[in-house]
């Protein structure tokens, strides 16, 4: 029987254990969240066996999932470099930042201790063990840095979420932060820059956000994200997205002066090429 220890227990944390809850591992998993109420709701759905503290249990694990926030899962890697432990354990993260992850992980990777890099690239809006699905991270890109874990360990991790039909992706920890930096960290400053900017122009109008249709929902649906999580992220990831932001003030400044002198042929070039790249993300999603 594998024991699986899940430390934190959010949308992230929860999702993983209903996924390996239903894989043929049919491992114990172990829970362990600062939060009585997420607790008790997982322990009475089955989707946690126990509820334990992390260092407490750390010894009777063979696999340690850490699914809190980037700066919670490095304290717990310094934790966890002292800390008694199966001599084939594998100890892995998910945190959507990699450098800094694996720079905490040295301690623990010197005493021979697997450890492995993770980060699914899913999520939503909505927090908490209560949002948690068993289909969250269905088809999803699955980002591996190698540390010290064994072939072994891999395959028995990917097992544990073999329902998930996941696309293992293995990156080094440099290239993983530019990556997802592009992709999922600076998009969140774009869409909380949308909300906040527009509550400020139309704070004083009588109909103001309530107007807001469509487009503005779905550009800005990931704003309403944790912003204790995304904080952590944007201090775990700072450069990159500091450097990335860069870029887009530029490009906006470009359309910007396209707008202002009526510029057709590069209004309609920035559309069109737009278009074209989001009608290919579409057709790459179908494939899948």
């Amino acid at each position: 029987m594998t024991t699986v220890l899940i430390s934190g227990l959010g949308l992230i944390g929860s999702s993983l254990a209903r996924i390996m809850k239903q894989s043929v591992v049919q491992p114990t998993i172990l829970g362990d969240d600062p939060n009585d109420d997420t607790s008790q709701f997982l322990l009475g759905q089955g989707i946690i066996d126990e509820r334990v503290k992390l260092l407490n249990a750390a010894s009777r694990a063979d696999i340690i999932v850490l699914a809190g926030p980037v700066s919670v899962i490095i304290k717990q890697l310094t934790q966890l470099a002292t800390a008694d432990l199966k001599p084939d354990v594998l100890v892995t993260d998910v945190g959507s930042t990699k450098m800094q992850v694996m720079a905490a992980s040295k301690p623990l990777q010197q005493r021979q201790i697997a450890f492995m890099g993770g980060h699914p690239m899913a999520g939503s809006q909505q927090t908490g063990a209560r949002a948690g699905r068993e289909d969250l991270f269905d088809n999803a890109t699955y980002f591996i840095v190698d540390g010290s874990q064994t072939p072994a360990q891999t395959a028995q991790f990917k097992a544990c979420l073999a329902p998930a039909g996941l696309r293992w992706v293995t990156v080094p920890a440099t290239a993983h932060d530019g990556l997802v930096s592009e992709i999922s960290h600076v998009p969140h400053v774009l869409a909380a820059n949308l909300v906040n900017t527009a509550d400020h122009q139309l704070k004083h109008d009588a109909v103001g956000l309530s107007a807001a249709a469509g487009g503005f929902k779905s550009t800005t649906r990931i704003a309403g994200a944790d912003p204790t999580m995304w904080t952590a992220i944007m201090l775990s990831n700072s450069e990159a997205i500091s450097s990335q932001l860069t870029t887009y003030v530029e490009q906006l400044k470009q359309i910007q002066a396209a707008i202002d002198t009526h510029d057709s042929a590069k209004i309609y070039q920035f559309f069109a090429h737009a278009k074209a790249v989001r009608e290919r993300l579409d057709q790459e999603e179908k494939k899948q």
